[in-house]
């Protein structure tokens, strides 16, 4: 009787760890404590945050298909510093985002190619991460350095 209470116990424990982990999911990264490290980290020029009205007209972003996002840009007009990092609300918005992220980008480097020859190679090297639900882009001349702290964020 005392042997059937503790194999009991013991299965009701088996089952209890078992069905906790696999409903645990894995918690979101807070984009705006990744953006916030990289203005204490990294040397970036002041930046700006992009309102909603600009991201829907200017940059065609619909802000229901995010969980979360940071836009922000320079508040100096003769730089192309930009960034975006964004939690998706699924897969398929993320690949739309990624997609919108890539045209951005090219647009820049359109506008600068023959204005702005330093700018354009800031835009040329642009980087655009796109990993399951979370979609990155930088523009900046620290995009590397920027890339790896989005990286080790979402990982």
């Amino acid at each position: 009787m005392e042997r059937d209470r503790k194999l009991t116990a013991l299965l009701c424990a088996l089952i209890l760890l078992l069905t906790a982990g696999c409903g645990a999911q894995k918690a979101s990264a807070d984009m705006q404590s990744v953006y916030e490290q990289m203005q204490r980290d990294l040397d970036m020029p002041e930046m700006i945050m992009v309102s909603e009205k600009r991201l829907v007209n200017v940059y065609g972003i619909d802000p229901e298909t995010c969980v979360q996002g940071i836009f922000a840009v320079a508040a100096d007009g003769l730089r192309v510093d930009e960034i975006w990092l964004i939690e998706a609300r699924d897969d398929a918005a993320a690949e739309k985002l990624s997609s919108f992220a890539k045209s951005r980008a090219e647009q820049l480097c359109a506008e600068t190619e023959n204005y702005l020859p330093d700018q354009y190679k800031v835009a040329a090297d642009a980087r655009i991460i796109h990993k399951g639900r979370y979609v990155a882009l930088f523009i900046s001349p620290g995009a590397d350095a920027m890339e790896k702290l989005f990286n080790s964020s979402i990982s």
